[in-house]
């Protein structure tokens, strides 16, 4: 079973990416109180129980369908690590992008929404549609809207991360031929499009993941072991 995880992890790494991404764009996360258990502190902001809970049974339900037989309880419990991480993670980003004085506003914002597939009528958005969606999943439109500058600020800074990335076609090439020793003269060239996009996704991914270690390194984290267990 692990040979054939190890296969996979890759392509289930960045569909998890995704499906995290989603997560955070669609069902939200609600703000902060010091109400209910604490589950982690950055900085002296709360994340409670009721946020990592919600992002921990989407993240929990999106790799059960990925995994399905593979799937444990010995994993779920690494899930929970991961839903903390990426609460943590969406803090720091959102705090450093709000330090540089990124905005977001109301214009952005709305333009923003009305492009989400789920509030669509016949491709057009419907505010109709888009007022019971979130009624119906218990999410005041104000708590909605709040989380969604927020996921847009993050964005604004990920995007400035990721666009400092360069790569060399000497690097590309290296790269290609240390992931395909097999590879015949000329199959980069034929190949090379499509291994840049993947390739600088990687690299892109790998600028983020590195600016926030840097990010954690700086703040104060405190984690409630008890609450997300061991």
């Amino acid at each position: 079973m692990l040979e054939q995880m190890h296969k996979h992890m890759k392509w289930i790494m960045w569909t998890i990416v995704i499906l995290v991404t989603v997560t955070f764009l669609f069902f939200g996360i609600y703000p902060s109180t010091t109400s209910g258990n604490t589950v982690a502190k950055v900085d002296g902001y709360v994340i409670t129980a009721e946020e990592f809970n919600q992002v921990y049974r989407n993240m929990y339900e999106n790799y059960r369908q990925i995994l399905k037989d593979q799937f444990t309880d010995s994993f779920a419990q690494t899930i929970k690590r991961q839903a903390l991480q990426e609460l943590i993670q969406n803090r720091l980003l959102v705090q450093e992008a709000e330090r540089r004085g990124f905005k977001i506003g109301d214009e952005e914002l709305q333009g923003h929404i009305m492009q989400m597939a789920a509030f669509s009528n016949q491709g057009r958005f419907d505010q109709r549609i888009y007022e019971r969606t979130l009624q119906n999943v218990n999410i005041p439109l104000a708590v909605f809207e709040a989380n969604q500058r927020e996921f847009l600020l993050r964005q604004k800074l990920e995007r400035l991360i990721e666009d400092s990335v360069a790569v060399t076609d000497a690097e590309l090439a290296a790269a290609y031929s240390t992931r395909n020793p097999k590879a015949k003269p000329g199959e980069f060239e034929k190949n090379k499009e499509t291994f840049s996009q993947s390739y600088m996704g990687e690299k892109r991914r790998e600028a983020v993941d590195a600016y926030v270690k840097g990010l954690m390194g700086k703040a104060t984290i405190k984690v409630n072991e008890r609450v997300v267990g061991s």
